[in-house]
């Protein structure tokens, strides 16, 4: 992975640090909402993107706070990357890490996510994760899948997500749901989670997530879902989608709940544009 520019120094605010891959529908709104986010820095990794990931990302690194990096290692080391980023943004003088992934949208009641970890004293904040899901009545008209993802899971996933306090020896866990950093917890912050968002982009996502962790040492239970549904062959992730859609369940995610969906549209934090 590309180091972070020696230049690049922050002023104790919050950043962002995440990696990428193939998100050219959903990137440009998740990291517009970022910077509305009121993050001083945000610090994206592309891990080898075909589908205009890449290019999204260079269009607002130039009229945005957005650091893009290259990681050549297709290998699904989540945990290990991510803390080399979040490592390399406390040194750089962050004062708080968000570690995101590209398909979520990070919010704060009433406020900014950076207006509020302004008043939190505590040193890591468990952030619940609110799924939403593909249903048969969404518009297929409108291409952005946040405003065409309207409902979501009325109760929040198993697992939560992490914000921390930088600290140059704080290693975050697999899927950004813990961290290895000692002080109080707190909550207070949410995300919304836009994990699948079309057959097409749901069939590459498992087939890509697949092969990165089959290229790693990691056990056979981390990312079990992907390994399971990603080595199916068309017609089997067709009909996954299919039950996706039909019920709001994969049968793998036993994190996410099962019952109860409500109707609740979220409004991402700003907009960017060089055009």
């Amino acid at each position: 992975m590309d180091p972070l520019p020696p230049e690049l120094r922050g002023r104790g605010g919050v950043w962002a640090v995440g990696l990428v891959r193939d998100e050219a529908d959903i990137v440009e709104t998740v990291l517009a909402n970022l910077v509305g986010q009121g993050m001083e820095r945000v610090v994206v990794a592309d891990n080898g993107s075909t589908d205009g990931t890449a290019e999204a990302l260079e269009r607002l690194a130039r009229v945005a706070p957005v650091t893009v990096l290259h990681d050549r290692l297709p290998a699904h080391y989540q945990a290990e990357k991510l803390t080399v980023l979040a490592q390399a943004a406390a040194r750089a003088g962050a004062g708080w890490i968000v570690p995101f992934d590209a398909d979520e949208l990070w919010l704060a009641p009433g406020t900014t996510v950076a207006r509020w970890l302004e008043g939190c004293d505590a040193a890591v904040v468990q952030v619940p994760v609110f799924n939403h899901v593909p249903t048969a009545g969404d518009d297929p008209g409108e291409p952005d899948p946040v405003r065409r993802l309207r409902w979501r899971k009325e109760q929040p996933n198993q697992l939560h997500k992490v914000v921390f306090r930088a600290h140059g020896r704080a290693r975050l866990h697999h899927g950004n749901h813990g961290v290895d950093r000692r002080g109080r917890r707190a909550r207070g912050l949410e995300v919304r989670h836009f994990p699948y968002r079309s057959e097409e982009q749901f069939a590459r996502k498992l087939r890509q997530g697949s092969a990165a962790l089959a290229a790693t040492d990691l056990t056979a239970e981390v990312g079990k879902h992907w390994r399971g549904l990603g080595a199916g062959d068309a017609e089997a992730l067709h009909g996954a989608w299919e039950e996706l859609v039909a019920t709001h369940n994969l049968p793998s995610e036993w994190w996410v709940p099962r019952r109860g969906l409500v109707e609740d549209p979220v409004v991402p934090a700003g907009i960017i544009s060089d055009r």
